[in-house]
């Protein structure tokens, strides 16, 4: 029988659980059940204490009694055994210590491969960082540049401005004190730098009004100002480069008069006065109205900025009631005179129809046209002339 076989028979013998045992040898049941499995051995301290709990000899358990010679023999075949396992136990360490090694010289070289991959994206990382400073100093330097020709330009009398213009973003507004419109001032550069910005400087009377400017697309750069009828603006842009530098430029005067901001009808066409007139004929107990001149013209000067939606003629003999009949007019093109700010054209119509009829029942009151100008926001001015008795 093996030693793990006669210590569980003594035990079982002896009536003790191998928890008791266990205990009064001072171990744990856990190793107290590896030796009687014989997976592992007991030390000679424990085997000896085993002996004496259970009341045999060591040479009972290691079941050599029957054979044996002395006992001392027996105790070297123990210390042998014993050595044999310190022995193999030993070999195990030295086992898990190289493989300890091994896993730590594999945690080494990862942790290097990963070193030098850290290390490349470092030096990648600088290297790019390396070429936008040296894209930035470039694109500086080039802004500079430009804005340095922006100001030599300046300085020599050339313009930095491609275009300008003003433009009402509302109808004209009229209250107790002024008649005002708020507009737009939009400049176009003659050549736009990335970070380029601008202010417009306006002068009036004794005050100066600086207004940051949006950037919108096309590279025009707009402002929103208010313009009070019979004020005199001065405008100047001053431009801003990305690295500080800065040029202005004066853009012009604007005189913002009634006729910056409302048409100006003339009655025919300019130097060719048409002869609006009338009849006054009897038919029995009944007066009727006849033109002497079917044909109207009338010529209209705007600014620029606006634009014209309908022109309507009326003829009347009073200012309540229905007119007695109306004409709508058309225009020719539109033309300026030299003076940029101000458009020009020519609107005519017609009450002469073909199927009549072409004379209107009169009462009393002075005839007259009146004709009604209207605009794309809607807004309407009227305009009358009194026609003369043939």
């Amino acid at each position: 029988m093996t030693l793990g076989q006669n210590l569980q028979a003594a035990r079982k013998a002896k009536g003790l659980s191998q928890e008791t045992l266990a205990e009064q040898i001072g171990v744990s049941r856990q190793a107290l059940g590896k030796w009687e499995k014989d997976i592992a051995l007991p030390g000679l301290d424990n085997l000896q204490a085993a002996a004496q709990v259970l009341g045999v000899s060591v040479d009972t358990l290691l079941g050599t009694e029957a054979a044996g010679p002395a006992p001392a023999v027996t105790l070297d075949a123990m210390r042998d055994l014993l050595a044999a396992r310190d022995a193999e136990q030993r070999q195990h360490r030295r086992l898990w210590g190289l493989l300890g090694a091994a896993a730590a010289v594999v945690v080494v070289l990862l942790l290097v491969v990963q070193n030098l991959a850290y290390q490349r994206k470092m030096q990648s990382l600088t290297d790019s960082y390396a070429m936008l400073q040296s894209q930035l100093s470039s694109t500086t330097a080039d802004l500079s540049t430009r804005m340095d020709e922006l100001q030599d330009a300046v300085r020599q009398g050339k313009s930095t401005v491609l275009e300008w213009r003003w433009v009402p973003v509302d109808k004209l507004h009229r209250d107790v004190q002024s008649s005002w419109m708020p507009v737009l001032v939009q400049v176009t550069p003659s050549e736009s730098t990335t970070g380029m910005t601008a202010r417009l400087s306006v002068t009036y009377g004794d005050t100066t009004e600086l207004h940051n400017m949006d950037v919108l697309a096309g590279d025009i750069y707009q402002a929103q100002l208010v313009f009070t009828v019979g004020q005199t603006y001065d405008l100047t842009i001053q431009w801003t480069a990305a690295d500080g530098a800065v040029a202005n430029e004066k853009l012009g005067t604007v005189d913002f008069t009634a006729t910056q901001t409302e048409p100006e009808l003339a009655w025919g066409r300019i130097g060719n006065t048409l002869d609006y007139g009338y009849y006054i004929n009897r038919s029995g107990n009944k007066k009727y109205l006849e033109l002497s001149c079917y044909p109207v013209e009338v010529e209209l000067t705007v600014p620029n900025w606006m634009k014209i939606a309908d022109v309507t003629l009326e003829l009347r003999t009073g200012e309540e009631g229905e007119p007695l009949a109306t004409a709508q007019l058309a225009a020719d093109d539109w033309y300026s005179s030299g003076e940029e700010t101000m458009m020009h054209a020519v609107w005519n119509g017609t009450f002469y129809k073909d199927d009549g009829p072409n004379k209107w029942l009169y009462a009393d009151g002075q005839p007259f046209y009146r004709a009604i100008v209207t605009d794309a926001t809607s807004t309407t001015w009227t305009f009358e002339v009194p026609l003369q008795k043939k």
